[in-house]
C-alpha cells in the first residue's frame, strides 16, 4: 500500500540549495523515501512559486540552475493544486483563537498534506502544527 508523504517547502529549498543549514539532513531523507516504492512525495503548487523567489533572489545559482533544479522538483514531486475552500480552510485555522494554526504558509501545507490524506508530514520547522497527521523532523536527525 503506498503511503502519502506531504513535504514542507523549506525541505525542498534545502535540497536544491547546498548552502543551506539542513541541506544535508533534508537531502539524505528525500532519498530515503524516493528510494522506496511505497511512497509518493507531494508538495503544493506555491512550493514551486517559493523556491523559484529564493533560489533566484537569495542563493548563488545563475538563472539556468535555478530552472533545472525547478525542473527537477517538478519531476520528483506531485503537486497539490490550491484551491479556494483549501484558502477558506487555513484561513479559518488561523484566525481561530483556539487553533494552534498562526502561520497561514505553514497552515495552508497542512491542508493540502490532510486534502491527500498523508500519514506524514516531512519539515524542518520546528513550529509546525499538525495534531493528526505524523510529523517527521528532519532538525531531529
Amino acid at each position: 500500500m503506498q503511503s502519502n508523504i506531504y513535504v514542507d517547502t523549506n525541505i525542498v529549498i534545502d535540497i536544491c540549495d547546498s548552502q543551506r543549514a539542513m541541506h544535508a539532513h533534508s537531502f539524505k531523507a528525500i532519498t530515503g523515501y524516493m528510494e522506496q516504492d511505497n511512497y509518493e512525495l507531494f508538495i503544493n503548487s506555491d512550493t514551486l512559486t517559493n523556491l523559484f523567489y529564493i533560489l533566484a533572489n537569495r542563493s548563488t545559482l545563475d538563472t539556468e540552475e535555478v530552472l533545472d533544479k525547478m525542473r527537477f522538483i517538478n519531476e520528483i514531486f506531485t503537486l497539490v493544486s490550491i484551491e479556494t475552500k483549501d484558502v477558506e480552510m487555513a484561513l479559518a485555522l488561523c484566525g481561530d483563537s483556539n487553533s494552534q494554526h498562526k502561520d497561514y504558509e505553514d497552515t495552508m501545507q497542512y491542508v493540502c498534506a490532510k486534502k491527500i490524506e498523508s500519514s506524514l508530514i516531512l519539515t524542518n520547522d520546528k513550529k509546525f502544527v499538525s495534531a493528526d497527521i505524523e510529523l517527521y523532523a528532519t532538525y531531529k536527525k
